[in-house]
């Protein structure tokens, strides 16, 4: 049975992996990782949710968010 992209996020939380949307659009092939998020966490899923700076292409400093398992 095929993986739901929810699952494929589950599945690498669990593994005690973090993830952001790069890594999840690289890696587990979706674009809407908080939509998956917020599934989960409807679910009762507990997501720790840590706000980090980077320095994109352009070197601009962005914020983004890093999901890991609650």
């Amino acid at each position: 049975m095929k993986k739901t992209q929810k699952q494929r996020v589950k599945d690498w939380l669990d593994s005690g992996k973090s993830i952001t949307r790069l890594t999840a659009f690289k890696l587990l092939g979706l674009f809407e990782l908080s939509a998956r998020i917020v599934e989960l966490e409807k679910e009762g899923y507990k997501v720790l949710k840590t706000r980090e700076t980077v320095i994109n292409r352009f070197k601009e400093k962005v914020s983004i968010v890093r999901y890991a398992k609650g």
